[in-house]
């Protein structure tokens, strides 16, 4: 099985991040209200007078780690949305675990925002998972280092209250027995402890845990 190309060379994911940047594009807010102790004034500073697609995965860190939590409101989010799904997706590893990334969603209430704002964000979601499902599946039938890549996007997709079912089918399926077999391996004190709840991120969408663990089980087939 091949890797997939980087995500900012697949031009897939450059024309839904292109359709983002075009849907949310506003005027930059005037200020980022909040804990100063979770964002300083010259990290503030550097939010409000960067160029969009020229803030770095250092100048957004601290503010998608504290945003809704501790600082900043809708309209700021929805303005840096762009850029941090940009590196979220093309710079692995850059800013909050994946989880945290899509989660922030939720807290932004985003269900309630419009059809042509959610479609786009949504498609970029679905090669996000796309992508990393082949990474990791390809990992696994290699025996190469496993990142775990797909499950963090599947646990943020579910904590951003999106249905996971059709990759959880997916997963469930033969041609993804390797990466089943390797996430049921990382789980297996979970999963034999029945924990409702579901470990780490998962805790904020029980839900998509206990179908992801019954997929991990085998007690779900294609």
């Amino acid at each position: 099985m091949q890797r997939p190309p980087p995500a900012a060379a697949d031009p897939r994911v450059r024309a839904a991040l292109d359709d983002i940047y075009g849907v949310f594009a506003a005027p930059r807010p005037r200020s980022i209200e909040g804990c100063t102790h979770c964002l300083d004034e010259d990290e503030i500073a550097a939010l409000l007078t960067k160029p969009l697609r020229e803030l770095s995965s250092s100048d957004l860190y601290p503010y998608v780690s504290s945003v809704f939590l501790t600082l900043g409101e809708p309209a700021d989010f929805r303005y840096l949305l762009p850029r941090i799904l940009e590196i979220a997706i093309c710079h692995p590893g850059a800013l909050p675990d994946d989880e945290i990334v899509l989660g922030r969603l939720k807290h932004a209430e985003w269900e309630a925002w419009p059809e042509h704002e959610r479609a786009p964000v949504i498609r970029l979601i679905e090669l996000w998972l796309e992508r990393a499902m082949a990474s990791d599946l390809r990992d696994a039938i290699t025996q190469g280092p496993f990142t775990g890549a797909f499950e963090e996007v599947l646990c943020g997709a579910a904590r951003a209250g999106l249905d996971i079912n059709p990759w959880l089918a997916r997963l469930a399926s033969p041609e993804a027995e390797p990466l089943r077999a390797e996430l049921a391996d990382y789980h297996a004190k979970e999963l034999a402890r029945r924990s409702p709840g579901g470990p780490l991120f998962w805790d904020e969408a029980p839900e998509g845990w206990q179908a992801f663990a019954a997929v991990l089980r085998g007690e779900v087939s294609a």
